[in-house]
């Protein structure tokens, strides 16, 4: 397949995927599975005789959870479509045939969510007596619905980073049930499950409405409710990362860390064990009761988790480079099995959109295509991730050795692919942005003549 490259400004393509994908796993497993999931609970003890202030928190607490789950969430879940479409239509084609079925009954478990929640809500107040029951098993059946959700997408997730034989005998239950489908599956519950019930415990510390004396024990509820998923974590998590291949797993402190910060590894064990106590210490504030307590820790624990979370998806993300799917395709879409093909006949004059951009393209142009095709799904010209920053006082032949010898120098780095006389056209190209950046700044001079020459 051939789709014309494009590529966000300033943030960059790896960055804008990941600001829609992360802020959706947060609706997806924070509250569509776990204050939902709270939600049901809270309403089952009001019908088991728990009182009316049960009911009541389970009532007030639906509205804005549908609202974040049918708009935002929603919205950012088909925005993961749009944005990857636009951005690697190469790649999510590819996911398109090889789980073509795991995605449409996804879609259609989506809108039975939809349809189930909406239900839910706006039909609550119609649910009395005996028949109350039949409200709390649809919402038990919203919960199953979104166990399913998450079931069918962890599958796909987990076969872009452990793809194991599919590409030697493309088999799908191989590709689907994968090393590392159950241990992240029930590593997604579990974290769901702990910002649901922080999110809901923050949610009855800080609402006006409830007496001293439910709010105490709602939060005591919420905090043995932490416990276990809480202790669930780090045991599916360890199991995640032994299913990781070790070659996989070297890239894991660089993608945490930043290659900047890579080498100060006591910010790591400072930042995670900071997380920990303060999830534990909500755990604990609220067991006890302590309402100023739990105050005080519930939101720093939060944002804290919440940046575990997204840490968790950024280094899944990262740590499968140079591929975007193992042993089939490299992070920039480019197909393993074509690249010897392009560096012996070359990769602009094989692509139709390149071609149609001018009868006889010009070197910018073709420099453009070709840092566009190897280097733009994860660096930019002008933003994140500067192409000119990473090059900064090259020489053109620098840049040249350079391009040939990225999966040699960092191994998340897939191999330049092309012919020779590309190489050295994107190395010309290249060269000529950082030289005109620093000449404009005063930083690099860059020889009158045009031609090539040591700073």
């Amino acid at each position: 397949m051939h789709f014309p490259y494009f590529q966000f400004p300033w943030l960059g393509d790896p960055l804008i995927i990941a600001i829609d994908a992360v802020l959706h796993v947060y609706i997806s497993h924070g509250v569509a599975i776990g204050v939902l999931s709270l939600i049901v609970l809270a309403e089952w003890l009001g019908t088991r005789g728990g009182g009316e202030h049960w009911e009541r928190l389970a009532r007030s607490a639906i509205k804005p959870a549908v609202i974040v789950i049918t708009g935002v969430g929603a919205v950012t879940g088909v925005g993961i479509w749009f944005i990857t479409s636009a951005l690697v239509p190469v790649g999510i084609g590819s996911m398109l045939r090889v789980f073509f079925w795991p995605w449409f009954i996804e879609w259609v478990v989506f809108f039975a969510e939809v349809a189930v929640i909406l239900i839910y809500y706006f039909t609550w107040d119609s649910w009395t007596g005996a028949a109350k029951k039949w409200h709390v098993r649809l919402g038990v059946l919203y919960i199953f619905l979104a166990f399913a959700s998450a079931f069918l997408i962890t599958g796909i997730l987990g076969f872009m980073l452990t793809s194991d034989g599919w590409p030697r005998d493309r088999g799908f239950w191989g590709a689907f049930f994968n090393p590392t489908f159950l241990p992240q599956l029930f590593w997604r519950l579990a974290i769901g499950l702990v910002m649901g019930c922080l999110f809901l415990m923050a949610y009855v510390l800080f609402a006006r409405w409830p007496a001293p004396d439910f709010r105490r024990r709602a939060t005591r509820l919420l905090g043995k409710a932490l416990a276990l998923p809480l202790i669930a974590m780090p045991v599916f998590g360890l199991w995640w990362i032994e299913m990781v291949p070790m070659g996989f797993r070297t890239h894991a402190r660089p993608a945490l860390l930043i290659w900047t910060f890579s080498y100060s590894t006591p910010w790591f064990y400072i930042v995670h064990a900071l997380c920990g106590l303060l999830v534990l210490a909500v755990l604990v504030a609220a067991v006890r009761g302590s309402i100023v307590g739990s105050r005080i820790v519930v939101v720093p624990a939060i944002l804290m988790v919440l940046f575990f979370v997204a840490e968790y998806e950024r280094v899944r993300e990262f740590i499968r480079g140079p591929y975007l799917m193992p042993g089939y395709m490299y992070a920039n879409t480019l197909l393993l099995a074509e690249h010897d093909l392009y560096s012996r006949q070359g990769l602009a004059a094989r692509s139709w959109w390149y071609a149609r951009q001018a009868a006889q393209p010009t070197e910018e142009q073709e420099g453009q295509f070709l840092f566009a095709a190897n280097c733009g799904t994860c660096h930019t010209i002008g933003g994140k991730n500067d192409i000119r920053d990473r090059l900064r006082g090259r020489t053109e032949r620098g840049v040249y050795v350079l391009i040939g010898r990225t999966e040699q120098m960092i191994p998340w780095m897939p191999p330049f692919t092309g012919s020779e006389r590309e190489r050295a056209s994107l190395a010309r190209f290249i060269h000529r942005l950082t030289a005109d950046r620093y000449r404009l700044s005063g930083e690099y001079r860059y020889p009158a003549s045009g031609k090539e020459g040591v700073p």
